[in-house]
């Protein structure tokens, strides 16, 4: 019988150890604080890490599942910190959340607190009572009956996304994340399409600008109220462009920004790790909140834990019951990028023409960069990373379009929206792939 292992702090289990979950783990990781990593069973590419005390493939059932992290959690004395990063996992956390509570230090609201910021109806009348400011939209399911005229009461262009990207979806659409239309027809057409593929669709009015009015607060409230640290930023780019991840992004103070966060995330309820989006109107000045996260870390968590406002930071030593942990201060002048996503970005802004590409450049001439994976403490992971980037690159020069990419003449329209050019970009425009 394996004797539980006694560790200095408490281990953080990172459910699921991929994307923006690789990218906390390694923070942590430089802490000395100890993580176990679980991985979906195609095993992407963050598997090969040499990161992870110890690694687990996570099983399809959600009884395997459940037995798999309490098992992993008798192997430790101390009580494990339970990190969740997608939204998929809701469903098995709420079924088995008294379970869950008895092996691991976690906090979240209850399914119904969680679903007034998710469920685009509930987050719509919240928003009217408590004077949020945000775009325009309506939730659509599978049985509701839909014409042209369903649509007569917004103002194009429209935005239409799933609730949830299933595997449905990503087996149909792959790495698209959302359509936009300009006509009660079009959107009609798109929406059945949609339809067939996914129970249920956000269909939202566009706020115009382009991907750096979009700015963000993350934060982590514990059960009892406490905002423990607050964290603003700003995006660069994304992908796909206009309506996609963050693939870079800055540190940007914004106590309008920060204020508002915290008073919708007070107003709801909500616990543990949270963040809004808001998008800037390019013609207005207005800040519209465009997207809420709540229950989860999200991608743009590691902005915040290369910084001097480590949210990840603080929400483990709060959930493992310890004094604060004191990192050497940094200087906050940094970019972070998720390559893979930063390079597919440029190249389709490239392709599109547009002088967006040119900002980047900019950034990273007079800030330091961070990036999501490349670490040369994790030689195999980055050399997969790397592998993937020459592969994206090459695909370019062949086909001269991304792999995956969909050309789309709203977006050229969207694009010529924008704010005229700072002449630092324009003066870039001479520089070639």
């Amino acid at each position: 019988m394996h004797q539980p292992i006694d560790t200095l702090l408490p281990p953080v289990f990172l459910f699921e150890m991929i994307d923006h979950g690789y990218a906390i783990g390694k923070s942590l990781h430089q802490l000395g604080i100890k993580t176990v990593g679980f991985f979906p069973s195609n095993k992407n590419f963050e598997y090969f890490s040499r990161l992870p005390y110890k690694k687990f493939v996570t099983p399809k059932s959600n009884e395997e599942k459940l037995k798999l992290l309490i098992k992993a959690a008798k192997g430790f004395v101390k009580k494990p910190v339970l990190i969740t990063n997608n939204d998929h996992h809701f469903p098995f956390i709420y079924e088995n959340l008294h379970q869950i509570k008895q092996y691991f230090s976690y906090e979240i609201p209850d399914e119904n607190t969680l679903n007034q910021l998710l469920e685009k109806d509930l987050f719509n009348a919240f928003a009217k009572k408590h004077n949020v400011k945000i775009p325009v939209c309506v939730d659509i399911s599978n049985k509701d009956v839909l014409n042209e005229h369903s649509f007569e009461h917004l103002h194009f262009p429209l935005v239409i996304k799933p609730k949830y990207r299933s595997g449905e979806w990503n087996a149909r659409y792959q790495s698209r994340k959302a359509f936009v239309t300009n006509s009660p027809e079009e959107t009609l057409q798109v929406c059945t399409d949609i339809l067939s593929v996914v129970n249920r669709i956000v269909v939202q009015e566009w706020i115009p600008g382009s991907d750096s009015n979009i700015y963000f607060c993350l934060t982590y409230i514990t059960q009892q109220g406490q905002a423990l640290e607050t964290f603003c930023g700003q995006k660069i780019h994304q992908h796909p462009i206009l309506l996609g991840n963050t693939s870079s992004a800055i540190q940007a103070e914004n106590d309008y920004i920060r204020n508002e966060t915290v008073r919708i995330l007070k107003l709801a309820g909500m616990s543990g790790f949270c963040s809004v989006e808001f998008k800037k109107h390019e013609d207005t000045g207005e800040y519209y909140v465009i997207e809420p996260t709540v229950g989860r870390i999200d991608r743009q968590q590691y902005c915040s834990s290369v910084s001097n406002r480590d949210v990840v930071l603080s929400a483990y030593c709060h959930l493992a019951n310890i004094p604060p942990i004191q990192k050497p201060p940094t200087k906050d002048h940094y970019i972070y990028i998720e390559e893979s996503l930063q390079l597919k970005s440029y190249l389709d802004y490239r392709y599109y023409k547009s002088n967006e590409r040119f900002k980047i450049y900019d950034f990273i001439k007079h800030r330091k960069v961070k990036f999501m994976h490349l670490w040369y403490k994790d030689p195999i992971t980055s050399m997969l990373v790397v592998t993937g980037l020459i592969k994206h690159f090459l695909y370019y020069l062949i086909k001269g379009r991304t792999i995956q990419f969909h050309e789309d003449a709203m977006t050229q329209q969207l694009m010529n929206h924008q704010p005229k050019k700072e002449k630092v970009f324009q003066k870039m425009e001479k520089i070639t792939i």
